[in-house]
């Protein structure tokens, strides 16, 4: 049955947005993810179900009958979970997260602890690690995710703010080995960058036409930790490029510099993603709509000392 289900929620939703843009956006995956999940439903039933073109987006005949009876079933469906839902009281069980490092210590545990206060009957368990976890395949119910999203179909993801990385180094550092006014210049200097997943360091740069590209860099010191990078940078010992709520408390204080403006990135999303259900369970809903709500305003406080001039 639960095959049977895959991928009628992603075309249901685009019928009803009239989009794939739309649709994925409402749905938190990316229009390749959608497309994908709506070409596998379609094979599988061995019909075309949409007309697409580059203008527009109709129902075939078979996709209008198959997408009122799906309405239809969903609705269904939706109304059993409501009512199954509103008999439970307060989250409880196993939740089990995995979180960036720095990140869930700074603001990721202050959520936590009050939920455990709250909530007597949740257990939690947290993974604090940096690499790129998947919720779906290492049995996680929630993972918060710094950066571009997957793209996946078995995942949902909401956004939850926003962080911009800054190309920063000390005072003592710039004055020792000069102020770098172009890209070109780094390759004179000590780079302090993480551990690669693809055995390639780089750091994500604003390219001449305002896309985000890869600029590769030779580092002196390498870390798989985003606070060990910090410390390493405010002890001089080299440029570094961290994620604007961590740097900014060191850039008010005077501890590091935020240098080379122009190749700053556009801003990429901080969200929270977890596996594909028709349920989310009580236990996750409270977190997301914790994080929803407090996550912003604690951001914003750590961001804003690191705004470049």
């Amino acid at each position: 049955m639960t095959a049977q289900l895959n991928g009628v929620q992603e075309f249901t939703e685009v019928v009803r947005k009239g989009s794939f843009v739309a649709a994925a956006e409402g749905l938190g995956v990316t229009r390749s993810a959608l497309s994908k999940s709506i070409k596998r439903l379609e094979i599988r039933l061995g019909v075309r179900l949409l007309n697409r073109s580059t203008r527009s987006l109709s129902l075939t005949p078979e996709g209008e009958i198959y997408f009122n009876r799906c309405t239809v079933a969903l609705d269904m469906i939706s109304d059993a979970e409501s009512r199954i839902e509103a008999g439970i009281v307060e989250p409880s069980g196993l939740m089990r997260l995995t979180v960036p490092v720095a990140f869930g210590h700074l603001f990721i545990m202050p959520l936590l602890n009050i939920m455990a206060l709250k909530y007597r009957a949740l257990n939690i368990e947290v993974d604090f690690s940096d690499r790129v976890r998947d919720p779906a395949t290492d049995g996680f119910d929630l993972a918060l995710r710094l950066g571009p999203l997957p793209d996946s179909g078995d995942l949902v993801a909401t956004r939850l703010g926003e962080q911009r990385l800054i190309i920063c180094a000390s005072a003592g550092y710039l004055e020792r080995a000069g102020i770098p006014i172009d890209l070109r210049e780094l390759s004179s200097h000590r780079c302090i960058s993480g551990l690669p997943s693809d055995g390639q360091t780089y750091w994500l740069i604003r390219g001449k036409e305002g896309h985000v590209v890869r600029h590769v860099v030779s580092s002196a010191y390498r870390f798989n930790n985003g606070q060990a990078m910090l410390e390493a940078a405010i002890a001089g010992c080299g440029v570094t490029q961290l994620p604007d709520w961590l740097c900014g408390d060191a850039i008010k204080k005077g501890q590091l510099r935020a240098i080379l403006p122009t190749f700053q990135a556009p801003p990429t999303p901080i969200s929270a993603m977890w596996p594909r259900t028709h349920t989310v369970l009580p236990k996750v809903r409270a977190l997301i709509e914790e994080l929803k709500k407090e996550l912003p305003a604690l951001l914003t406080s750590a961001q804003r000392s690191s705004v470049t001039r």
